[in-house]
């Protein structure tokens, strides 16, 4: 009789679930993080979460009596509440319950901003920025001694808009050069301290374009890395003009926010004695006439970026989305 011999059969990994739902998590301004959709964790956000979708905006219209109907002239976006109803609790003790009630009220603060995540399946992530507001507790029973709490929070977020991912693209002019390193990217990427950074370009200065897939215009962060004794860049006409030139080992960045617009002067770094210069604020020599223009949303819009010399010009955006997705 013989003996046959076969691979065991190998079932197929089973497929992935169609459906999955969205993962949302809190950073506090003191830096500690929480998840919020996960109830093993001990905190959770409970039924009636609000503030993942449309702001509240109101039209702006101006009307004749010689005219009927009214003339559209804009809306006007207000700030957002977000509401969380807030479950936390321990199974371990009421010292376990206390640590984590107090480490989680610590992470929010009334002038000071954490940030909430949403991520959706397919690997996108929104921010939205938020300070505490108020809160209406349930304390009718002894939260420490039973091990759990229902919490109801509101929270603010100054600018209405769920944040994007950083979208950066350069263009460069001859040969690359050494990028700065700033001592935040050095922290966050683990950059050893003798790094030189240098910039592959997205292209050409006289192709350059940018998408803005968000809901409303964006606001770039625009660096100039020289050397270059002219340089300017901009989006359908509208130009920001460096008024001064920027050597060969230097970068002018520019943040053309509204709000929290600046123009900083940066030195290279320093593989020698391992240092940066301290960044130079420029804001002031930069035309107002010039300092906020805005890439208006759609698909591969055109710049108009102009250098003489052979520097980089860098564009980094974060698209403002309504919603969390």
């Amino acid at each position: 009789m013989g003996i046959a011999y076969a691979i065991p059969y190998i079932p197929p990994t089973p497929p992935a679930p169609p459906w999955r739902g969205i993962s949302l998590s809190w950073t506090g301004w003191d830096g500690s993080e929480w998840e919020l959709t996960r109830p093993a964790t001990g905190l959770f956000l409970r039924p009636g979460v609000r503030g993942l979708h449309l702001p509240s905006f109101e039209r702006l219209s101006s009307s004749s009596p010689m005219v009927p109907g009214s003339r559209h002239r804009g809306t006007s976006t207000g700030d957002r509440e977000v509401h969380w109803p807030v479950y936390l609790y321990s199974d371990d003790s009421s010292a376990g319950f206390l640590a984590r009630d107090q480490a989680f009220w610590r992470s929010l603060d009334p002038d000071m901003e954490g940030t909430w995540t949403a991520a959706v399946p397919n690997g996108g992530r929104r921010t939205l920025d938020l300070r505490l507001l108020n809160s209406d507790d349930d304390m009718a029973r002894d939260p420490i001694k039973h091990g759990w709490a229902n919490y109801s929070i509101t929270l603010l977020a100054d600018d209405p808009y769920w944040l994007g991912e950083t979208v950066t693209k350069s263009w460069a002019q001859g040969d690359m050069r050494p990028y700065y390193i700033t001592p935040e990217d050095r922290a966050a990427y683990g950059y050893p301290d003798d790094a030189i950074h240098y910039l592959s370009p997205g292209g050409s200065l006289g192709s350059a374009t940018f998408t803005n897939d968000g809901d409303v215009p964006a606001y770039a962060v625009w660096t100039a890395i020289g050397p270059t004794t002219a340089v300017s860049f901009g989006v359908g006409g509208r130009d920001i003009i460096v008024p001064f030139d920027i050597p060969d080992g230097y970068a002018v960045q520019l943040d053309t926010d509204p709000v929290n617009g600046q123009v900083l002067w940066f030195g290279a770094w320093n593989s020698v004695n391992k240092s940066l210069l301290a960044p130079v604020d420029r804001t002031a020599e930069l035309s107002p006439a010039s300092a906020f223009v805005p890439i208006p949303r759609g698909q591969d819009r055109p710049l108009t970026i102009q250098m003489t010399g052979f520097g980089t010009v860098i564009a980094s955006v974060r698209n403002k989305y309504r919603r969390a997705w």
